[in-house]
């Protein structure tokens, strides 16, 4: 027999014998959660009474108080969380390691592993579960990490260790009874005959006539390292696989921890010697208690005889078969003999008083509820049993004094699981140790991938490709630590911030346009999802994350586009405001001008009756022919200039004949007299024509300087937008190539 089987078997053997009491008391406590809650002698003796069998009832009051401890448990589950600790760590690869620890609890439905050992440590004070590597299913020689549900806790026994989660321990079993067929198929070469265990010679029952005991064996190595080294020896894990005859199987294990994580409910020390217990034992006493007394009342009731009809002889003569099934049948009415024998009357017959139950016993119901309830440390309204004058501060009260009586449970399901996650977070580097590609997983259940890269030499580097920018990261640089945060899960905080969104957007709807993707994807109803996505897409660039593989906006372009944005809803805002306000304005001017322009047509047509405007008006013609024919005289050799100046005549003259005669006559007067150097004789129109004209030009003048003002702001305000968002789209870019060793390009970044 090889040294390291010997010591296997030596190690495992003392943890038998040095729990062997503990784990007894841990095995009535599960029979006790499990109904059979009379003690084995006490039940035979009832049962086989010489007076007949006597009542062994079981109320079973414990399982309530354990569902609603293991249940808060489940409410408020653990989350692993993974923080950077030195310079090399890196907040985004924390956030991969983060995502792929939810992956792999996602993947090996970690969360039955831990409440399987936190329900173990209520019931009994011990439970366990395990972390090992397997083969990923495509076939492609790649290992993931899974956490592993240990359904009997009695299969593990850990060496000695001090932490509650066994953390320090330096060995470690995982016991599996293998049918001898089983094993034959699976080891076909392995020893498995009786004589082959026969010569052990311990207590340990390596081999029975139907199955082979096989260990899985996780102990600590230590390699010596060279004499006069002061450096302390160099730590490993080793794993092997055995029977009590032979080792099967062995390697080295990947990690610096033994995988085997404890859940422990409560814990003391006696005399060196280490005791745990569960919810259960501390209450078994008083609810044995409970079931003695209920089987008592129950037999006292069962054994009392029927109450009879008491008569005298002869008054149930002819009718013996009614009152014989008086007890059983429903009949109206009952007839006697009023006379005996003897011919005296006699008074009807009369049923004799039930035997009382005494008083005490009922009591004695009462105080052992009251002992029941303060050895669990657990009251009614713990598991929503209230009176009704109790006021509802009152019961949370009592509920929170019951959850402290019972927090202890979950604490050391908290410090188990982040050890869990110490051993996963030592484990990824070394098990995803090839380039590849995995899946992690967000806090709202959302996959995504990430490349991985040991060889690089940083924890996370970015390159440019064709889609953007891409990162990849470095699983074993730097350093990590583990926290657990404890709370409601994610749906109901999903829940609940829904909830608090929906508040928060009442009558809001700016707010809305800005987390209205965000309150849709909390909300758990059809096509929320979808509703969530147009939203989405209806976000600012700047609120907008880049797609798989873009390279994000710069936080100077970002902020460009905003203040673009802001300025252009502004000028929206102000160009509403201008024609809200000048509306009415613009409506009264026009009114005011069609009325203008029909006075000035009544006073042209009065002008035209009178004799003094024929003169002007032929004076005028002669004055313009003038004029003509000094442009002429002037510019003879250009004809087309000749042709655009009578084109001009002829369209001020139509002016003329039109609106404004007067003004347009004093022009080219004037302009006649400067070329002449004769002052014009203009005839002047009539004093009440010239007041209105004068009038009428006040108030044009008015309107178009209203007009060219609103114009100015508008369009001032238009080329502002403009040049902002040219100014963006302009701006230089520096363009940087990325080369390889060989000079050739294969990136680019833009700054």
């Amino acid at each position: 027999m090889n040294e390291k089987l010997e010591q296997a078997r030596e190690r495992l053997k003392k943890c038998v014998e040095e729990e062997s009491t503990e784990r007894t008391k841990m095995e009535d406590d599960l029979a006790f959660c499990t109904l059979d809650q009379w003690d084995a002698n006490i039940r035979r003796e009832r049962e086989n009474d010489p007076n007949g069998p006597r009542p062994c009832l079981t109320i079973d009051k414990i399982n309530q108080y354990i569902v609603q401890v293991v249940n808060d448990m489940r409410q408020n589950r653990p989350s692993i969380k993974i923080r950077p600790v030195d310079d090399e760590a890196d907040v985004e690869t924390a956030k991969v390691f983060q995502g792929l620890v939810r992956h792999i609890e996602d993947q090996s439905s970690a969360s039955v592993a831990y409440e399987t050992a936190g329900e173990w440590a209520v019931k009994v004070g011990l439970g366990y579960f395990r972390i090992v590597t397997e083969y990923s299913d495509d076939g492609d020689l790649l290992q993931d990490v899974v956490v592993k549900r240990i359904p009997n806790t009695f299969s593990v026994y850990l060496g000695p260790h001090d932490m509650p989660d066994g953390s320090d321990a330096e060995y470690g079993f995982v016991i599996e009874e293998m049918p001898i067929e089983d094993f034959r198929k699976k080891y076909p070469k392995a020893r498995s005959s009786s004589e082959d265990f026969s010569e052990l010679g311990d207590a340990l029952s390596w081999r029975t006539d139907e199955t082979i005991m096989v260990c899985e064996y996780f102990y600590t190595d230590y390699e010596k390292l060279d004499e006069g080294s002061t450096e302390r020896a160099k730590k490993s894990i080793k794993w092997c696989k055995l029977t009590g005859a032979e080792v099967l199987e062995e390697r080295d294990w990947a990690g610096k921890y033994i995988p085997i994580v404890e859940v422990v409910g409560r814990e003391s020390y006696i005399k060196g010697k280490r005791v745990l217990w569960g919810l259960v034992r501390p209450a078994k006493d008083s609810l044995r208690m409970n079931n003695y007394w209920m089987s008592s009342i129950t037999e006292k009731i069962g054994l009392a005889p029927k109450v009879p009809f008491i008569g005298a002889e002869g008054q149930f003569e002819g009718r013996e078969n009614e009152w014989s099934k008086a007890n059983r049948e429903n009949r109206a009415y009952l007839q006697y003999k009023p006379i005996d024998i003897n011919g005296n009357a006699l008074p009807a017959p009369q049923r004799v008083a039930p035997a009382p139950v005494e008083a005490a016993m009922i009591q004695m119901t009462a105080l052992i509820e009251r002992d029941v309830k303060a050895s669990l440390g657990m009251y009614k309204a713990a598991v929503g049993d209230t009176d009704p004058q109790q006021s509802g501060r009152a019961i949370l009260a009592l509920q929170r004094e019951s959850d402290t009586g019972t927090f202890h449970f979950a604490d050391n399901l908290t410090r188990s699981i982040r050890h869990a996650g110490r051993i996963i977070l030592d484990l990824i580097p070394k098990v995803y140790d090839t380039r590849r590609v995995i899946r992690i997983l967000g806090e709202d259940g959302e996959s995504s991938p990430a490349t991985i890269d040991p060889s690089q030499p940083k924890a996370l580097t970015k390159i440019q490709t064709q889609n953007g920018l891409k990162s990849i990261y470095n699983l074993g640089v730097g350093t990590y630590d583990v926290t657990v945060t404890v709370g409601p899960s994610y749906n109901t905080k999903r829940m609940e911030a829904a909830e608090a969104m929906l508040k928060i957007t009442e009558g809001k709807p700016e707010v809305l346009q800005v987390i209205g993707d965000l309150m849709f994807k909390s909300m758990d109803w059809p096509m929320a999802d979808q509703i969530a996505e147009r939203f989405k897409k209806l976000l600012p660039p700047v609120l907008q994350d880049p797609k798989e593989g873009q390279a994000p906006i710069p936080p100077q372009v970002a902020q460009q586009m905003q203040q673009m944005q802001q300025a252009l809803q502004m000028a929206s805002q102000r160009i509403q405001e201008l024609e809200s306000g000048e509306r009415p304005l613009m409506a009264k001017v026009e009114v005011q001008a069609r009325e203008s322009q029909a006075k000035l047509e009544q006073a042209r047509l009065e002008a035209v009756d009178e004799a003094n405007f024929e003169r002007w008006k032929a004076a005028l013609e002669a004055k313009t022919k003038v004029v003509v024919a000094q442009i002429q005289a002037k510019q003879a050799n250009d004809q087309v200039l000749v042709e655009a100046e009578n084109q001009a005549n002829i369209e001020f003259m139509h002016a003329l004949n039109d609106n404004d005669i007067a003004k347009t006559t004093a022009a080219i007067a004037s302009e006649a007299g400067e070329e002449t150097g004769e002052t014009p004789q203009t005839p002047q129109p009539s004093p009440n024509l010239r007041d209105f004209m004068g009038g009428m030009a006040q108030m044009v003048a008015q309107m178009a300087q209203m007009n060219a003002q609103m114009m100015n702001q508008m369009t001032q305000m238009q080329q502002q937008s403009q040049q902002m968002m040219m100014g963006a789209m302009t701006k230089p870019k520096r363009i940087t190539l990325q080369r390889d060793s060989e000079g050739r390009p294969v990136g680019a970044t833009v700054q």
